[in-house]
């Protein structure tokens, strides 16, 4: 193999072949034992992971690497959560050993059977923020099947040249005749009408009655004439950045970035409350290299990565790791909400609801759409 040094004291395939009767027999076997001991080592020696950007930046995989010998073959994932599932779901048994998707998706994984059960034992739970090491969407009948390692929130992010902290205390900023085509949203449905849904004061945004739903598509309507932009990510980002809009509902993964480049983007969460957006990291249920995947699962929980992670070029996240959060330098730590640890769960993460998949999605994909085409 290139690079390598030719093993010599290997048994070559012409000294098998000079040898007679049972000892050619044995000598094949161990051979061919050998062989497949190899490759079967050499497949515990990596694993295959689907990851959201972030993961791929410099500095972010090479200690892991380094310190246990395996080799991690990283696929970064630009589409969407149900995407990166339905891969699981449909790939051979290791293609993918770990997946990082939105919690919310995990309760539907786990009932198709796609993910496995992990033992909280073996994990540095104890590191966590109480409220995330609770996490709901990762347990399913007192057992736990993902860890969440990267989250934040969607309340708004502003312009500060042009409006104040009071102004955007509440969501009403956005109705504004000043707002009038200067609001960018994000083209995804979930945490745009959980905040909408906040926003009419519903304490668990994600589970409505057919009156409360009703009055959500008429809220999520009426912005429609305020919304000058529904995009992706970078195309929010950059027409932001530019000047082109003021207002989005967003948070500190939009806003931090962009604060840190200069650019005069802060970010609160409204008196009405906001949602969160996280990634969990879960192995597949079909792995043939679960002591593997365990390793890179207790690494990427771990205080280090996850400092790290919080300040990818990607976009700035949160972290749920209590270490993490305290090896962060303090502007890092004020800019993502992580100056006060004793009081982030109790004041911080107070007013804000899990992003959850709605019992009736489909009805809530279809408002979407009829507002984006509106």
């Amino acid at each position: 193999m290139s690079g390598k040094k030719r093993d010599r004291s290997r048994v070559t395939r012409r000294q098998v072949l000079a040898t007679a009767g049972k000892g050619a027999l044995a000598g094949t076997a161990l051979l061919a034992g050998s062989s497949l001991w190899t490759r079967a080592a050499r497949a515990a020696e990596e694993v295959n992971v689907l990851a959201f950007g972030g993961y791929e930046e410099p500095g972010m995989l090479e200690p892991f690497e380094q310190s246990t010998g395996i080799k991690v073959n990283l696929k970064i994932h630009d589409g969407s959560d149900e995407e990166m599932v339905a891969l699981i779901a449909s790939s051979p048994p290791g293609t993918f050993d770990i997946i990082t998707p939105t919690s919310a998706y995990i309760p539907r994984a786990v009932q198709d059977g796609l993910l496995m059960e992990l033992d909280p034992s073996d994990y540095a739970l104890d590191d966590y923020f109480d409220l995330i090491a609770k996490w709901p969407p990762v347990w399913t009948d007192g057992k736990m099947y993902a860890i969440v390692n990267r989250f934040g929130y969607y309340g708004i992010t502003y312009n500060h040249n042009k409006y104040s902290e009071s102004d955007v205390s509440s969501y009403s900023v956005l109705w504004e005749e000043r707002a009038k085509g200067r609001v960018a949203l994000f083209d995804w449905f979930l945490p745009n009408m959980g905040c909408l849904s906040k926003y009419n004061g519903n304490a668990t945004p994600y589970d409505l009655s057919d009156e409360q739903f009703g009055k959500l598509e008429s809220t999520l309507m009426g912005l429609r004439p305020q919304v000058g932009l529904v995009g992706n990510t970078s195309q929010v980002i950059q027409a932001m950045a530019g000047g082109s809009y003021d207002l989005a509902i967003a948070g500190e993964w939009v806003q931090a970035g962009m604060y840190d480049d200069g650019l005069p983007f802060k970010a609160l969460v409204p008196q009405e409350g906001g949602v969160t957006w996280d990634q969990a990291v879960c192995i597949a249920a079909n792995t043939p290299r679960p002591d593997t995947a365990r390793k890179f699962l207790q690494y990427v929980t771990g205080p280090e990565f996850q400092a790290r992670l919080a300040v990818a070029r990607t976009y700035y996240s949160m972290v749920p790791n209590k270490k993490a959060a305290a090896m962060l330098p303090q502007d890092k730590r004020e800019l993502l909400n992580l100056a006060d640890l004793d009081k982030f769960t109790d004041v911080f993460m107070a007013n804000l609801s899990p992003r959850k998949d709605p019992a009736n999605r489909g009805a809530w994909l279809d408002a979407w759409e009829r507002f984006k085409n509106a």
